[in-house]
This record gives C-alpha cells, sequence and structure tokens, in this order.
C-alpha cells in the first residue's frame, strides 16, 4: 500500500490530534471526600456491562484525578469517536460494494467517483483525493467541532446535543445510552480492524468474508 504526500499529511494531522487530545491530565491533590465523590460519579456512568464485569472499566485509575467537567469531557470524545466510527463502518462497507456517486471528484485533477470505487479499498481510494480535497474535508470537520463545542460544551453536555430522548423513562434511557456505548465500542474496533486488514493483508481473520 503506498501513500501520497497528501494521504500521510493527513494522518500525520489525525495523529496529533489525538495526541494532544489525551494528554496526561496533571495530578491533582484531593481529599478522601472529593476522591470519593469522584468515584461515585464514575460508578454512576452508563458504560458499566456484563462484558465488563458490571463495572466501568478504569485499569489505570484515569478517573482518580478527574473531576465532574473531566468525566464529561471523556464521556464525549467516547460518544463522538464510537458515533464516528459507526458512520465509518457503514461508509466503508458502502465503498466495498463498488457503489458510488457519478460525475467527478476533482475536475482539475481528472479523478472522478468511479476511479476511487476502482482503487481496491477505501484507504487506497482516499489515497487519491488531492490535498484541497483533503484540506477541505479538515476545514469542514473542523469548523463544525468549533460551532458544535461552543453550542454543547463538552465538559457540560458530555456528548448531548440537545436531540429530544425516544423515552421519558429514566431506566428505559439509560439502556438505550448503553446500546449506543456498546455499538460505538464495537465499531471502534470495527473500522481499525477494516483498515489493519487492507493495509497489511492477512492480519485480520475471516476478512475478508
Amino acid at each position: 500500500l503506498k501513500l501520497n504526500g497528501e494521504t500521510k499529511m493527513l494522518l500525520g494531522v489525525l495523529c496529533g490530534s489525538a495526541v494532544a487530545l489525551y494528554q496526561p491530565l496533571p495530578a491533582v491533590h484531593q481529599s478522601g471526600a472529593a476522591r470519593s465523590a469522584i468515584t461515585m460519579g464514575v460508578e454512576s456512568l452508563v458504560g458499566a456491562s456484563t462484558e465488563i464485569s458490571g463495572k466501568v472499566w478504569d485499569p489505570l485509575g484515569l478517573a482518580d484525578n478527574m473531576d465532574e467537567s473531566n468525566l464529561n469531557l471523556v464521556r464525549a470524545a467516547e460518544l463522538k469517536h464510537g458515533r464516528v466510527a459507526m458512520l465509518a463502518c457503514v461508509g466503508w462497507a458502502w465503498t466495498a460494494t463498488g457503489t458510488h456517486f457519478e460525475g467527478m471528484l476533482s475536475p482539475s485533477k481528472g479523478i472522478s467517483f468511479a476511479d476511487l470505487a476502482a482503487a481496491g479499498s477505501p484507504i487506497e481510494a482516499a489515497a487519491k483525493i488531492p490535498g484541497a480535497g483533503i484540506w477541505q474535508m479538515i476545514l469542514a470537520i473542523g469548523g463544525l467541532e468549533i460551532y458544535w463545542e461552543n453550542k454543547y460544551p463538552a465538559t457540560e453536555c458530555a456528548g448531548n446535543f440537545g436531540v429530544p430522548a425516544m423515552t421519558t423513562d429514566p431506566e428505559k434511557l439509560k439502556e438505550f445510552e448503553l446500546i449506543e456505548l456498546k455499538h460505538g465500542r464495537l465499531a471502534m474496533i470495527g473500522i481499525i480492524s477494516f483498515a489493519c486488514a487492507a493495509a497489511i493483508p492477512g492480519s485480520v481473520p475471516f476478512y475478508p468474508f
């Protein structure tokens, strides 16, 4: 798999953003009561399930130095990554079928959507996108991020964008929230597996199916 300069640039930007997002939090000296309150906050988060022994999975104790705003931030990050991964899995499957839009992706470069569909895999198709197209995506996504973060701050809203809930029953709402988290977690594993299988043939068992 050969990546052009624009694709390497995009991967560098994404990796740099991820590193910046997950910088370790500074150590915070807290009283026993404060630590107890934080633990109760973590344990009350939706996300515990039978797959992880009915507890919120935090083997490194990262939540020990987090207050409520930090917990909201990491929950928003998990939801956002999961939602993007679910869209990515659907997009990957759709692209893998050979289905594509008609017309030109880049008239100036003479690249059509059919050219991308014939590339062999979504990663190779992405490598054909011109640098200007990659910057358009970065700027568009960045603009949306700034807009939504100003309207629904992650430290306060924890990934809730004001969409009306599907139910008024608190227990049923928790069930729906857990379903979304589980689907998102599986999708994150899934899209990474698809990418690894395409970049390193034979690295993922049973792929392609």
